[in-house]
């Protein structure tokens, strides 16, 4: 009985040990289980979080790209029309709205370049522009006070608040002068370190996007003619807080920011586990750090808990399972089912691809993750061979066709297809088993296509790295570790220094190529203690730094570079190296040597000249000026330097008329790209006195493009007295040898002599009389006043005669001109209609007008033809009676221009038409109607027509009107300034 007991006992210690290895099996199991999907839930949650961090820096990124496109549209008004003044800067302001429309720019404003010595003039110009506009302001100092190029800001929106910016000088504190200069020099926005804003109060720290302005119509190409050009910058001003506040609203609780390991914002610290992302902006090298919340849902927060505590009670099940075993069969089965489900919903809640595959190469299980990567739910593989997917099968899987045994290589990476055609590259672990239905093989699968694209990006980017330091054989490429020790020196470094790269590579770079002398000078120029602090002071800002060094040749010749250094920094944001690119400027430096020569010859050249020369730009402002143009229009070279030509010299014509800038045959020079020559125009001293010149206006080209003119001109003042000699030398000649002409010219002296005896004192006995009925020399009665009004009036009337008999005498003299100018006809005629709009209403008549905008140009003087337009207008007015009609049309007509005036008037006889052009001609029916006139109009304008090679007509019926036809050649359908 004993020794049965004892049996019972063994065997019950059997089961209980038996129990417990499987529980503790099955609980391990579980446990793993459970760690796998904790892992898959926090991959999940990193790539949530990167996300939204992701998303965080590119709002971030957006805003700052906001403010640079305004700035740019800024920067482009002030390129295309100048620096504006004051009332100007504040319409566009109001009218961009900049502020309102990007939230977070405080301040936008515009600094301009101001040269040595010129502090003075700058600041009273600016004063006097702000107290002319009286937009506030006046008192414009720029500070800190310095006697070299500033910079000082000259506009800013809004003013109130910000006066204590007005002046600042960027050029004065080293952060806003390293982002100006590097702005000036790459052509390029230029972010400045943070910076505490002038007119900051509290403790915010912000910062200022800098936008270059050149004198140019394009950015200039290389850095000289870039500093060349530089006029200013405009700029906008932000605290960092208000940015990041208006690029992410109630989410910028969560941001945390670092320039070059200086804290912008956020925490003190950075938040624990969160994601990192760096910036490239606009020169600044940003640390965005995103403490980012993803919300994966109940499931993926306590699904690993609740796996484990499913696997521990799993095991607590198997365990009483075995202990109960001989409960029955049934039990067992149903233990196994949950045990399959349990291992299923694992598999389930997997990323990666579980499928598993017999003998025969078909699917028997693919899990969620496999749906996911292949485009392929169970059911549509599950029984289907799995080279379906898999090119190769379970061969590709295996590598061999032995499957029993464990994998020699479980670990291999293949080709898979999805269901959409697209091909993956997996990486595969791979395992067999056997089981009551035969062998098996499970494979987990995950996609490495994004690393395998990754990878081969790299070796392609390093491959191009290589071929680049290999191929740039004109350009030196050195780099260094964080310490200063040469790592990379390629063929062109060689070719530039002498020195082979096994000779350097490892030593310090300061000691091999920079001159210790130029160090020394730097490192005291930016107040560091040793010529190694120089580089990591440069760089501190995290910006490249450009500027001319000296390199020393392995032969101890000096070679002048221009080198730019780059920080190279880690993840982290700590340098880890710099990289250096060098051209060599001893080319450069010679051609701009030999460029000065040059310059300084054509500058001797022009100053020893005899004419004066100047050059214009495509907007006809003056580039160069030689000393004889400008002493002889009574100004220095420095003063016309700038200036809009055509305003300061050439604004009106010899007669004092207004002299449109599309006129001038100088700008047709610029316009159309041809040379023109006049020798009938004048140039105004700056006195107001006139010079007449003869000049030349040729275009200059460059890669055949017009940039500009050249003008040459000369004073003819006694050349033209010389014609003039000539010409009454010439007349006198003609008087003496015209014996039977003297009668006529007797006549026609007598009415010109007698003419201008009559034109001052009438002009003055109408001026008298028109006092007279102004009132200003006392009141005078009705009566007198009827009387002084029928005197004045019949005194105009003899000025007018006067001026026709002038006209006359011209004419038969020979010395009636037509100037040659481009006369926009249309606008000519609209003119002349309003001229006598007001005549017209007095008579009670109907003016009627059609005049189209593109009538046409014709060649010739405009003043002439608007005397025959007002003439006969004037007379259909005075040859209508009350209650009639005036029409006034224009048309083309092939290549000439047609204007027609048809009246209803008392017309003109049929036996009378033929005479109608005839001086001192009046019709009979005029005459019985006492209407007044001289009869020399018509004369006159048939005269001035046919000078302008036209015709000028009439059509006249008694009682029903006239209408006059004028038809001029056309020169142009462009309207003239249109």
């Amino acid at each position: 009985m004993e020794e049965g007991r004892g049996l019972r006992t063994r065997l019950r210690v059997g089961r209980w040990r038996a129990a417990v290895l499987t529980s503790g099996v099955v609980l391990a199991v579980a446990v793993a289980s459970s760690l796998f999907a904790a892992h898959l839930s926090n991959r999940t949650r990193d790539q949530e979080a990167r996300s939204q961090t992701a998303a965080a820096a590119g709002k971030l990124e957006r805003q700052v790209d906001h403010y640079v496109e305004a700035l740019r549209g800024v920067a482009a008004w002030i390129r295309t029309d100048g620096w504006p003044g004051r009332t100007d800067y504040r319409r566009f302001a109001d009218a961009a709205a900049v502020r309102d429309r990007y939230p977070g720019i405080q301040v936008i404003g515009a600094a301009q370049l101001v040269a040595p010595g010129r502090s003075a003039v700058f600041t009273a110009g600016a004063e006097a522009d702000a107290a002319r506009v009286g937009l506030g302001y006046p008192r414009l100092r720029i500070h800190p006070e310095s006697a070299g190029e500033t910079l000082p800001i000259t506009y800013l929106d809004p003013v109130g608040g910000n006066q204590a910016a007005l002046g600042f000088d960027f050029l004065s504190e080293p952060r806003r002068r390293a982002a100006v200069l590097a702005a000036r020099d790459q052509g390029v926005p230029r972010l400045t370190a943070p910076v505490t804003l002038v007119q900051e109060t509290g403790r915010q720290r912000g910062a200022l996007m800098m936008v270059p302005v050149y004198s140019t119509a394009t950015t200039p190409a290389t850095v000289g003619e870039r500093r060349a050009a530089f006029t200013g910058v405009v700029y906008a001003a932000f605290r960092l807080g208000d940015l990041i506040r208006a690029a992410l609203g109630p989410d910028a609780g969560h941001l945390w920011l670092q320039d070059s390991g200086v804290a912008l914002y956020g925490r003190r610290a950075a938040p624990a586990g969160s994601e990192s992302v760096t910036l490239s902006m606009e020169g600044r090298r940003w640390l965005v750090r995103f403490d980012a919340r993803p919300d994966l849902g109940p499931v993926a927060r306590y699904g690993p808990l609740a796996l484990a505590l499913g696997g521990a009670a799993l095991a607590l099940l198997c365990g009483a399972l075995l202990l109960a075993l001989t409960a029955g069969r049934d039990l067992a089965r149903a233990l196994a089912v949950s045990m399959t489900a349990e291992l299923r919903s694992v598999t389930d809640t997997a990323t990666d691809a579980i499928v598993t595959v017999d003998a025969q190469g078909n699917v028997t299980a693919w899990n969620r993750g496999a749906a996911h990567m292949f485009g392929l739910e169970p059911a549509a593989i599950l029984g289907a061979p799995l080279d379906r997917v898999l090119p190769g099968g379970l061969d590709a899987l295996i590598k061999r066709t032995d499957l029993p045994g464990p994998h020699p290589d479980p670990t291999l990476e293949l080709d898979a297809t999805r269901a959409d055609g697209t091909v993956l590259h997996v990486e595969a672990s791979v395992s067999t088993w056997d089981s009551p239905r035969g062998v098996f093989a499970t494979a987990i699968l995950r996609d490495v296509t994004e690393r395998r694209r990754a990878e081969v990006e790299i070796r392609r980017t390093n491959d191009l790295l290589e071929g680049v330091l290999r191929g740039a054989t004109e350009c030196a490429i050195i780099g260094c570790d964080e310490s200063g020790v040469l790592t990379v020196f390629n063929e062109g470094a060689h070719r530039m220094l002498g020195y082979r790269a096994e000779e350097v590579i490892g030593k310090n770079v300061l000691s091999v190529l920079h001159d210790p002398d130029e160090l020394t000078a730097v490192a005291w120029e930016l107040g560091v203690d040793g010529r190694e602090d120089v580089f990591p002071t440069l760089l501190g800002d995290g910006l490249p730094s450009t500027r001319e060094w000296t390199y020393l040749r392995a032969d101890g010749y000096k070679v002048p570079v221009l080198l730019t250094v780059t920080s190279l920094r880690g993840d982290d944001g700590t340098v880890q190296g710099h990289i250096g690119i060098a051209f060599d400027l001893t080319e450069a430096h010679r051609l701009e040597r030999e460029r000065a020569r040059l310059a300084n010859r054509f500058k001797q050249y022009v100053d020893c000249s005899g004419e004066g020369i100047y050059g214009l730009d495509l907007d006809g402002r003056i580039t160069f000026v030689n000393a004889h143009a400008a002493q002889s229009l009574g100004w220095t070279v420095d003063e016309l330097l700038g200036r809009h030509a055509h305003e300061v010299m050439h604004h009106r014509r010899a007669d004092g008329a207004f002299y449109p800038v599309e006129d001038c045959p100088i700008h047709r020079t610029i316009r159309e790209g041809s040379t023109n020559r006049v020798d009938t125009e004048v140039f105004w001293r700056r006195d107001g006195s006139s010079v007449p010149v003869e000049y030349v206006a040729a275009p200059l080209h460059r890669d055949g493009t017009t940039e500009g003119a050249v003008v040459t001109f000369s004073d003819i003042t006694a050349r033209k007295k010389l014609e003039q000699a000539l010409r009454d030398a010439v007349a006198s000649e003609r008087e003496a040898a015209g014996h039977l002409r003297e009668i006529d010219q007797v006549r026609t002296d007598l009415v010109s002599t007698v003419s201008h005896e009559l034109r001052t004192p009438l002009t003055s006995l109408s001026g008298y009389l028109e006092v007279l009925l102004d009132g200003d020399v006392g009141p005078i009665t009705s009566e007198q006043a009827k009387m002084v009004e029928v005197a004045h009036r019949n005194a105009q009337r003899l000025l007018l005669l006067v001026e026709d008999l002038m006209m006359l005498s011209r004419i038969d003299a020979g010395a009636f001109r037509i100037k040659q100018d481009d006369v926009d006809l249309g606008r000519l005629l609209t003119a002349a209609v309003a001229t006598v709009t007001p005549l017209a209403a007095g008579r009670g008549l109907t003016l009627e007008s059609d005049v189209p905008e593109d009538l046409g140009v014709v060649r010739g003087d405009a003043g002439n033809l608007d005397r025959v337009l007002l003439n006969l207008l004037t007379n259909a007015v005075k040859f209508t009676p009350e209650g009639g009609a005036v029409t006034v049309s224009g048309r083309r007509q092939d290549h000439e221009v047609v204007v027609t005036i048809r009246d209803t008037g008392i017309g003109v006889p049929d036996d009378e038409q033929d005479r109608l052009f005839d001086r001192f001609f009046k019709s009979s029916n005029a005459m019985d109607e006492a209407i007044q006139g001289t009869g020399l109009g018509l004369s006159i304008a048939k005269t001035i027509v046919e000078r302008h090679g036209g015709r000028i007509s009439a059509v006249s019926a008694v009682g029903e009107g006239t209408t006059m036809t004028v038809t001029l050649p056309a020169h142009s359908t462009v309207p003239v300034g249109g």
